[in-house]
């Protein structure tokens, strides 16, 4: 298995300078590659909302340069299921944050308990789309 390894001593090729350098130097965005700490640290735009933020803290997913916020969005967009965590004392309390903390686009499918919890709440999600495949 040492064969699939990169070798300690081999360098990287910085994405946007084209800079060689070690691979303990480089930093890795994740969905690009590997950059220089000077280029990681130059501010960019995301793709999606506009805020300027240092290209180290992007991640690039289906082509577009994403700010972390933006990113846990469009990885939720993706998903089939989401769950979310609650704090209520009672069910009626619970089933009211769940609804009105339902993520766009999805619908609330479930509410259980937390295990060994008296007032944790999991709150479960389905897309529309598939909801309305599944059940027609």
């Amino acid at each position: 298995m040492l064969g699939h390894l990169q070798k300690a001593g081999e360098g990287v090729e910085c994405k946007v300078c084209g800079k060689k350098m070690d691979k303990a130097e480089a930093h890795y965005v994740t969905g690009y590659g590997y950059v220089c700490r000077k280029c990681g640290l130059v501010p960019v735009s995301c793709d999606r909302c506009g805020s300027m933020v240092r290209r180290l803290t992007t991640t690039v997913l289906r082509g577009k340069m994403l700010c972390l916020k933006c990113y846990s969005v469009e990885r939720e967009s993706g998903e089939k299921r989401v769950s979310r965590e609650l704090s209520a004392e009672n069910v009626e309390n619970a089933l009211q944050l769940a609804l009105k903390g339902s993520p766009e686009g999805f619908i609330l499918i479930g509410l259980r308990l937390k295990p060994s919890s008296t007032t944790l709440w999991i709150a479960e999600y389905e897309r529309e789309d598939i909801f309305g495949m599944r059940c027609s």
